[in-house]
């Protein structure tokens, strides 16, 4: 029997669609599979470890950065690690607005993090003392030019509700919607309400850390676990440029914060010139799963722990003609989630097209093509490229061309370009007794990349 809010593991084509919807898995989900043995690194256990170390009645707050491929499995795992500290942390799981991913503010996540911690509280019936959620209201000044109008008409909405006063926290998480919506819907209004609480960059911490002082104070009155453990996901969907501004420009702000928190930051942020190692003394990162060594050998470690999560959520015997196919997918995924889950998606879509009832090698192969021709249409012009791809194959490091110029500029820009293979996926980090890199497999495949001819 499935558990009980969860579907059970495939038995047909048409049920396997829903086993491969990208979304993160909490703890005690049965579709879970333990990966770590695939990947040739203990970085989650070292996370652990670095979190426990640190303690909020000693004021000592845990920043972490958490880092590595989209597609990876980072927010299964936070899921998970949420899960097992439960017992000393009290946990948020926070992410970006989807209208904000590509513009975010450090003071968009404080605002965010502000909204969070009230409507948690509230809805854990452990709500914070009124007078010690004065961030609400400093935000609202700041922030809203008709304040008092818009205080009358949250008043009067209440009490059209039958709530009174004494419901404080209702009003202050509707004041804090209308300012998370006039950021969210007006692109100059952001710009104007982001300029304001920047003027107040010192004062706008402080005000959070008050709450955040005083929601740790109610955990530890009602015999909850008293450090606040915050995950800000997602953030490694951010641009490049937002990135440099949010933790470069800004990290000594989000370090001051008197909370534990893990940001999860874009793969390429661990490179030069960024390095968020300067900013963030604790950062971890997460490999991809290895689907074959140094060299080039297949990993079987790694095969086993795909093979193992496919089985976790469908009837391997049932959905494939043979275990040889989950084990064939494996290895063209790269040892990326993501992108296995998106092979056999488009794998079961090709054979019910053809009628069939399981997918077989020619639904794989299909499936494949799909996906090498998705790589392509990224990896424009060609012959820019796939020169260095090749490189950056035999190497399993950065490419080293005796063209190459080594003037400051062409430097920043090989950096930038290593970078967008990376965050686009043909390039994926590994990990074992050192770091390396090597080509998707999928890209592998894609003719030029096997063709020698400049």
């Amino acid at each position: 029997m499935p558990a009980e809010g969860h579907p059970r593991p495939a038995q047909t084509l048409q049920e396997i669609s829903a086993q491969t919807l990208q979304e993160p898995l909490k703890s005690g989900d049965p579709r879970y599979a333990d990966v770590s043995a695939g990947r040739g690194t203990r970085e989650l256990q070292k996370m652990r470890l670095c979190i426990e170390d640190h303690r909020a009645r000693d004021n000592r707050y845990a920043k972490i950065a958490f880092t590595g491929h989209r597609g990876a499995g980072k927010s299964t795992e936070l899921l998970r690690l949420e899960h097992d500290l439960g017992d000393r942390f009290t946990c948020l799981h926070l992410f970006v607005d989807e209208n904000l991913i590509r513009d975010c503010d450090y003071t968009d996540l404080l605002l965010w993090m502000v909204d969070a911690v009230v409507d948690r509280f509230a809805s854990d019936r452990h709500p914070l003392k009124q007078q010690h959620v004065e961030s609400v209201e400093w935000f609202a000044e700041k922030t809203l030019e008709d304040t008092s109008t818009v205080k009358a008409e949250i008043a009067a909405e209440m009490e059209l509700k039958g709530q009174t006063k004494a419901d404080w926290w209702v009003a202050s998480l509707r004041l804090l919607a209308r300012i998370k919506s006039r950021i969210q819907g007006n692109i100059e209004q952001r710009k104007v309400i982001r300029q304001t609480l920047q003027n107040y960059g010192r004062e706008l911490v402080d005000r959070v850390n008050i709450l955040l002082d005083q929601a740790q104070n109610a955990l530890e009155k009602a015999n909850k676990a008293p450090d606040l453990l915050i995950v800000q996901d997602n953030l490694d969907r951010l641009p490049e440029e937002v990135c440099r501004r949010l933790f470069f420009q800004n990290g000594d702000l989000l370090k001051q914060l008197r909370a534990h928190v893990i940001f999860t930051v874009p793969i390429a942020m661990i490179l030069a010139p960024w390095n968020i190692g300067t900013v963030f003394e604790n950062r971890f990162t997460m490999p991809m799963i290895k689907i074959s060594n140094l060299d080039n050998e297949a990993y079987q470690p790694g095969i086993d722990a795909l093979v193992r999560l496919v089985a976790a959520r469908a009837d391997v015997d049932a959905v494939f003609t043979s275990n040889d196919i989950v084990a064939f997918l494996a290895r063209m995924s790269g040892g990326s989630v993501r992108d296995l889950l998106r092979l056999i998606n488009y794998a079961q879509l090709e054979a019910r097209t053809d009628g069939k009832t399981q997918i077989d090698q020619a639904s794989a192969d299909a499936a494949v093509k799909e996906l090498r021709i998705d790589f392509e249409r990224l990896l424009i012009p060609r012959h820019v490229y796939f020169p260095l791809l090749r490189e950056i194959h035999q190497t399993k490091a950065d490419w080293e061309s005796p063209e190459q110029k080594t003037d400051a500029t062409s430097v920043k820009q090989q950096r930038e370009f290593f970078s967008e293979l990376l965050l686009n996926g043909s390039v994926l980090e590994y990990n074992g007794d050192r770091s390396w890199y090597d080509v998707h497999p999928i890209v592998q495949r894609i003719d030029t990349f096997n063709d020698n001819a400049e």
